[in-house]
C-alpha cells in the first residue's frame, strides 16, 4: 500500500469518526462526567471535553493562529537559550574560564540542543500519551529550575548538569507538543504556519541575545540567568494553557510508534536531520569567537548573533510561504543547496568584521529551512494523530546529530585550527551539510517514486519528476 493510500485511509477514518461523534443521536447518549469528560454510552470511548471541541473544528479555521501564535511565544524560550547561547559561550571562553578547553565549554550548548532533541522520542510519546498540556507544564517547571540552579553554579561541571543537562531535558518537554500543533490545525497553509511558529526561536534569540548581552555587561552573569529563568517561568505558563490540538490521539498499546520505523522514508528524513544538524550549528557558537579573532569586542559577536537571529526569522516564514507553493522536500533540497554554497566561501574567506554581517544575515535567511519544513513533511508523509511520536523519533538523531557536530568542532577548532582559524571546523560542517542535501536529494526520489507507482498508467518522465510539486 502506498504513503498516499495509507493517509488516505487514515482521513476518512478520521471523518467518519467526526460525524458519528458529534451526530444527534450521539449526542444524545453522552454525558459529562466532572466537567472533563465525555463518556459515550453508545460505545463506551471517553475523550476529553477540550478534545471533543477541537475535533469538529476543520483545518485552516482563524482559531488555528491561536496555538499557532502560543506555540510561536514558546518556541522563543525554548530555542532562544540555544541561540543565544554564544553569548555565554564568548564569555566563559573568554572571562571567567580562559583556561578551559572548548571542546569542554561546548558541552553546554551541546548538550542543551542535544537533549531537547534527543530526549523527544520520550517527550514526544508521552505527549501523545497524557496530553500537551501537561507534557509543556513539565518542560516549564524543568527550564525554570534549570535557570535558577546555574545561576548558583562556580564550575563547568555544574554548569554542564543545569544550564545543560537539566535545560535540555526540560526543553524537550515543551518542544514536543510544540512540533506538532500548527501542522493538525492546517491544510492549505501547513507551511506558513509552521514557518511562523519555529520563527519564535529567532525572534527568541534576537531578543534573548540582547538581553543576555546587556544584563552580563552590568548584572553578570549569575543575574542573566536568573532573569532568564524568572521569564521562562512566567510566559511559558500563560502560552501553556493555548496548546489546544484539532485532532484527539488514537487509542494505541504500545508507547512508540514503531510502525513509523518500517518505513524508508522515516529514515532518509532522520538522517537528514542527523547532517543537518551535525553541521548546522558551527556558525552560531563560533561567529562570536571569529569575531574577536579578527579584533572585534564581545559586543560584535553578540551583534552577530542578532543579525544571524533575525536573518532567521525572515527566512523561517519565507521558508514556509515558498514550500506551501513549491513543495516542502522542493523547497529543503534547494535551501541546503544554498547553504552549502554560502557558508563555506564566506566564512573561509572572511578576514575582517564585515564579511561576517553578510554571512550570518545570508546564513540565518537560508539555513533554518529544514525546521520550518521538516515537520510538514512528517505530517504530509504520515498519520498526524502520531505527529509528536514519529517526530519525536526522527529527533532522536538530530540529538545524535548535535552532540557529534558540536563536540567534533570543538576539538577541531583547538587541535587542528589552534584556535587561530577556522578553516578545518567550516569544511566540517559544509560537509556534513552537502551530506544532507543529497540524503534529501534521495528521498525526493523516493517519494516521487511512490506517488508516480501508485497511479495507474502513470509514467514516471524526466519533465514530471523535476516538475512533481512534493
Amino acid at each position: 500500500m502506498t504513503d498516499n493510500a495509507t493517509n488516505d485511509i487514515s482521513d476518512k477514518a478520521t471523518t467518519v469518526s467526526m460525524v458519528s461523534t458529534n451526530s444527534p443521536s450521539v449526542k444524545s447518549r453522552n454525558k459529562v462526567d466532572s466537567g472533563n469528560i465525555i463518556q459515550s454510552e453508545g460505545n463506551n470511548s471517553t475523550i476529553s471535553l477540550d478534545d471533543s471541541q477541537n475535533q469538529i473544528r476543520p483545518p485552516d479555521c482563524a482559531f488555528g493562529w491561536i496555538p499557532t501564535l502560543a506555540v510561536m511565544i514558546n518556541y522563543m524560550f525554548i530555542f532562544g537559550a540555544s541561540n543565544s547561547y554564544g553569548v555565554f559561550s564568548t564569555y566563559y571562553l573568554n572571562i571567567k574560564f580562559p583556561e578551559t578547553s572548548a571542546t569542554t565549554l561546548s558541552w553546554i550548548g551541546t548538550l542543551i540542543t542535544t537533549l531537547m532533541l534527543g530526549c523527544n522520542i520520550i517527550t514526544g510519546a508521552l505527549a501523545d500519551k497524557i496530553g500537551y498540556r501537561l507534557t509543556a507544564y513539565i518542560g516549564t517547571v524543568l527550564c525554570t529550575a534549570a535557570y535558577i540552579l546555574a545561576s548558583f553554579s562556580d564550575k563547568v561541571w555544574q554548569l554542564i548538569l543545569t544550564q545543560g543537562v537539566l535545560f535540555g531535558i526540560g526543553a524537550s518537554f515543551l518542544l514536543a507538543p510544540s512540533i506538532s500543533i500548527p501542522p493538525q490545525w492546517f491544510e492549505k497553509n501547513k507551511g506558513l504556519a509552521s514557518g511562523i511558529a519555529v520563527a519564535g526561536s529567532s525572534f527568541g534569540g534576537l531578543w534573548f541575545t540582547a538581553a543576555t548581552q546587556a544584563i552580563i555587561d552590568n548584572l553578570g552573569d549569575k543575574w542573566a540567568l536568573r532573569i532568564l529563568g524568572i521569564l521562562t517561568f512566567g510566559v511559558t505558563s500563560l502560552m501553556n494553557l493555548l496548546y489546544f490540538r484539532r485532532v484527539p490521539p488514537k487509542p494505541r498499546k504500545n508507547l512508540f510508534e514503531f510502525g513509523a520505523a518500517k518505513r524508508l522514508t522515516f529514515w532518509l528524513i532522520s538522517l537528514e536531520t542527523f547532517a543537518m544538524y551535525t553541521g548546522y550549528w558551527a556558525l552560531t557558537f563560533y561567529v562570536g569567537t571569529t569575531a574577536r579573532l579578527f579584533g572585534g569586542s564581545m559586543q560584535d559577536g553578540s551583534n552577530l548573533l542578532l543579525v544571524l537571529n533575525a536573518g532567521s526569522a525572515v527566512g523561517r516564514i519565507l521558508a514556509g510561504v515558498v514550500a506551501d507553493r513549491f513543495g516542502n522536500i522542493n523547497t529543503l533540497l534547494i535551501s541546503l543547496i544554498l547553504t552549502v554554497v554560502i557558508e563555506m566561501p564566506l566564512w573561509m574567506k572572511a578576514t575582517s568584521i564585515a564579511p561576517l554581517y553578510v554571512l550570518c544575515a545570508l546564513y540565518g535567511m537560508i539555513s533554518p529551512t529544514f525546521i520550518s519544513v521538516n515537520p510538514v513533511i512528517v505530517a504530509t508523509q504520515f498519520d498526524p494523530n502520531t505527529l509528536a511520536s514519529v517526530m519525536g523519533m526522527a529527533n532522536l538523531f538530530s540529538g545524535i546529530g548535535v552532540l557529534t557536530g558540536n563536540l567534533s568542532q570543538g576539538a577541531i577548532f583547538d587541535k587542528y585550527d589552534k584556535r587561530e582559524q577556522f578553516t578545518n571546523t567550516i569544511v566540517f560542517s559544509g560537509m556534513f551539510i552537502l551530506f544532507a542535501s543529497l540524503v534529501t536529494f534521495t528521498m525526493r526520489t523516493h517519494v516521487v517514486h511512490r506517488m508516480c507507482h501508485g497511479e495507474e498508467g502513470s509514467k514516471l518522465t524526466l519533465k514530471k519528476y523535476l516538475l512533481q510539486k512534493i
